[in-house]
Formats: structure tokens, C-alpha cells, sequence
């Protein structure tokens, strides 16, 4: 048996080329526009975010202070006992310009409700409830509740009574108060034309005279009926 050898041609290989390899970095200008996009966004974007965070914190406040004055009238007549509604003020050392110890530079920012016993002593309810930091309890005429000369004035917590108070605060505050009574009604005078309210804004945004700023809301009590309107524009 006999084999054909095919013998193939000798063709030279071709070697491969190797591609050099560059990196290729931004150029100055090119940096300079990107950072020049960005800061164009972040004008329009950081007023938005403001004003966003702004009407969270407020609408968080008013969800606590409803829910508080809603639970008062409703234990008060579940229970059959007045319940007191307290509104605290006390500095916050880290708001400018309010001290801990100096309650007269502090803000209404904080709110409990009490069970008043037989025997006259105020049991908390509820634990405090405290306003985000940015949101006060604005005083003067946009808040009847805190000016109400026929509750007990502003005083010191007595510390054998009193229970202290989150963030550090403990007994350096002072509150006015108002009751629900057992039968829904509440304490407050029901003179004709008296309108007790409180309305809450952030601190930041403030009151022209006696119109109250852009972004709030205000809680109007009804003193026979004990019910709790709210009102707060759009923005």
C-alpha cells in the first residue's frame, strides 16, 4: 500500500501586533464643565429639598399635636375624668440664642397630656411628645392657648411631681395647660368671639405682625364641644 505525501508551502508566519495601551484621563475642561452642571442642578435642586424637608417636619408636628388633643378629649370621656392638656416650652441649647437654663429663651415645642385623679393629682397619660427641633408653637395672638390668662401661668416643673423631659431637658422647662372634661367639653372660656387656637410654623419662617407665615398650621378647639378643627393652606 503505498502513501501520498502532500507537502504544504513554507509561508511565514505573521507576527501579532500589540496595541499600545493609553489611559485616557479627563481633560481640565471637560472637569470644569461637569462641576459647572452640577452646580447649576444643585441651585435649583437645593431650595426644593428645603422646602420639601420644611413641610415633612411640619406636617409631622401636626400629626403629634392632633393625635394628642384627639386622645385628651377621648380618654376623657372613656374615663369619665378631665384630662390635662399640657404645652411645654423649654430652651434648646442647640437652637441659637436659647439656653437650657434660661426658659425664657426657649420655645413651645413639646406637648403631654395628663389624667387628673380624685384626689387632684396629674398622672402623665402619655409620654412627652416633642416637635422636631425646627418646629415651634408660635406665641402672641397666632396662639390663644398660650396666652389664655384664665389657665395656670407658665411655672417651674416641680421635680417631685413633674416627670423630666427627653434630649437632656429634664426639669428646666415650663407649660400652660388646658383640661377636657368628662362630658367632651374643655375648661377654656366660652365667651362669644373667643377662638382658642395654636399654630405651629417653623422656626426659621417668621411671623409678619400678626399674620403668620407662608407655611403653617393652626388648631382651633371648640371650648363647649371639646372638637378639634385644623387648618393649613396649600403651598
Amino acid at each position: 500500500m503505498s502513501f501520498n505525501v502532500i507537502t504544504l508551502p513554507n509561508t511565514p508566519s505573521t507576527p501579532m501586533r500589540t496595541l499600545p495601551f493609553r489611559n485616557r484621563a479627563f481633560s481640565l475642561l471637560e472637569l470644569l464643565a461637569v462641576i459647572f452642571i452640577i452646580g447649576i442642578v444643585a441651585v435649583f435642586v437645593t431650595p426644593a429639598a428645603s422646602t420639601i424637608l420644611k413641610g415633612s417636619q411640619l406636617t409631622q408636628s401636626e400629626q403629634i399635636v392632633t393625635d394628642q388633643f384627639k386622645l385628651a378629649r377621648q380618654q376623657a370621656v372613656t374615663k369619665n375624668r378631665s384630662m390635662q392638656v399640657r404645652l411645654i416650652r423649654y430652651g434648646d441649647p442647640e437652637m441659637p440664642g436659647e439656653k437650657k437654663t434660661d426658659k425664657s429663651t426657649g420655645n413651645y415645642r413639646a406637648i403631654q397630656v395628663f389624667e387628673i385623679l380624685e384626689s387632684g393629682a396629674a398622672v402623665p397619660l402619655d409620654k412627652p411628645q416633642l416637635l422636631p427641633q425646627a418646629i415651634i408653637m408660635s406665641p402672641g395672638t397666632l396662639s390663644t392657648l398660650l396666652s389664655n390668662t384664665n389657665m395656670l401661668p407658665p411655672k417651674d416643673a416641680n421635680a417631685t411631681i413633674d416627670p423630666p423631659l427627653p434630649r437632656g431637658v429634664n426639669f428646666e422647662y415650663q407649660y400652660v395647660s388646658f383640661r377636657f372634661l368628662p362630658d367632651g367639653s374643655t375648661d377654656l372660656s366660652s365667651t362669644s368671639g373667643t377662638v382658642w387656637h395654636l399654630t405651629l410654623h417653623n422656626i426659621n419662617d417668621k411671623p409678619a405682625g400678626t399674620a403668620p407665615p407662608p407655611n403653617f398650621f393652626t388648631l382651633q378647639v371648640d371650648p363647649v364641644s371639646g372638637t378639634v378643627r385644623i387648618y393649613r393652606p396649600s403651598v
